[in-house]
């Protein structure tokens, strides 16, 4: 498989299906409402309730959140023997966590953004950088650290290795 297979298969799903910011839980999707402003009753929900959804849920639902989008862009890569790795970044200055992924193509390492309602303006773009080092150089720059959390995901559970930081 080649880098722009790869990033194919991932926009396919993700930009051509319409999924939205939110999560399930028990048969119930919730998506936040900011009609009002900021939703506090979903942010609490998603602290307190939240799980991370099986890829297959994610899909059927086509609705997620960062660490949602991820698993389910992993699970395909791991269809096609493709190696990848979980990143929690953390802007330290402004308190904000994110949760993305890169893979190893072509002794290349790709990050493609594709979590929904993400306000960056590479979103749905490959963003390719010549080992992973470069691109943990240009993730930690201004106070700000990528932490491999590969190992620490586990589906049906609350993100601890997001939670634990946050406090």
């Amino acid at each position: 498989m080649q880098i722009q297979e790869a990033c194919g298969l991932l926009k396919k799903e993700l930009l051509g299906n319409g999924y939205e910011y939110g999560f399930c839980l028990h048969g119930t999707t919730y998506k936040p409402d900011m009609t009002k402003g900021f939703d506090k009753e979903f942010l609490d929900r998603l602290l307190t309730e939240y799980r991370i959804q099986d890829p297959k849920e994610t899909m059927q639902a086509k609705v997620g959140t960062c660490n949602d989008v991820v698993v389910l862009m992993r699970s395909m890569l791991d269809e096609h023997g493709v190696p990848s790795k979980i990143w929690l970044l953390h802007d330290k200055q402004n308190g904000k966590f994110h949760t993305v992924l890169t893979f190893f193509l072509e002794n290349k390492t790709v990050y493609l953004e594709l979590t929904p309602q993400s306000g960056r303006p590479w979103y749905g773009q490959e963003l390719i950088f010549d080992s992973e080092r470069s691109f943990l150089d240009a993730y930690t720059q201004d106070n700000c650290e990528a932490i491999d959390v590969t190992d620490a995901v586990f589906i049906g559970k609350a993100p601890a290795f997001l939670l634990s930081r946050m406090a």
